[in-house]
């Protein structure tokens, strides 16, 4: 009962958060006083982290994802481009922003990883596989961070797809391959203008060659041919 109760306020207060005045003000203008919204992205983080931290301990994500509106406040997330404006920003507000993107994507993944199958159905029909795509396509900041932040969500989209195609049997929840939701995740990733996005990393040689490699596994695994290497 008690994780259930840190879930839920954990829950609520990010969806609190990006319902807020300050988020949208964040968001679109950038001109919350810095004091107000530096505690605005560590409360935010923190919560992330508490909320992270009960998915792994209740080892499912079913009491998260049953509270509404959470999904669309973490997708909402993705959207904001948290280094699109930080040139005149303090160093600690910008490390606070980027660990913002950081633990909403660790949370997202928490969520893949131990949801079912109809966890996925559920998320890849309010669009998850457009999601993906945008959140390359919102990476902000320094070069360094912006590659940091593409090698990672290429990484997700990769085993992704990549479960959808073969199935998940190393651990649990396991499911079976379902490909007409490897389908609808492709083709929104499509519409999205996520082949063109693949294609363009493909040619990006930071991370030190990582975001080249993986960006070599989405290609594949979108044509359900996988590159496997140790």
């Amino acid at each position: 009962m008690k994780s259930q109760q840190e879930i839920q306020d954990a829950a609520r207060a990010i969806i609190s958060f990006t319902d807020s005045n300050t988020y949208n003000n964040e968001r679109q203008q950038n001109e919350s006083p810095e004091s107000e919204s530096t505690l605005f992205f560590r409360k935010i983080s923190s919560t992330l982290q508490s909320l992270i931290n009960q998915i792994l301990e209740n080892r499912t994500c079913k009491q998260a994802i049953q509270i509404q509106n959470l999904y669309h406040s973490l997708s909402t997330l993705i959207r904001f481009k948290l280094g699109a404006h930080l040139k005149n920003k303090e160093e600690d507000e910008k490390q606070l922003r980027f660990e913002v993107k950081y633990w909403n994507r660790q949370c997202l993944f928490c969520i893949q990883q131990y949801g079912d199958a109809q966890d996925l159905t559920e998320r890849i029909n309010i669009g998850y596989g457009r999601l993906m795509i945008i959140s390359i396509s919102t990476t902000g900041g320094s070069s360094e961070e912006q590659d940091q932040e593409i090698y990672y969500e290429l990484i997700y989209i990769s085993n992704f797809i990549y479960e959808l195609h073969e199935g998940r049997s190393k651990w649990q929840p396991s499911f079976q391959p379902l490909p007409l939701l490897a389908r609808s995740t492709e083709e929104q990733i499509e519409e999205e203008g996520g082949n063109e996005e693949v294609d363009a990393q493909m040619n990006n040689n930071g991370n030190y060659g990582n975001i080249k490699r993986y960006a070599n596994e989405v290609k594949a695994a979108t044509l359900n041919r996988f590159f496997h290497s140790s």
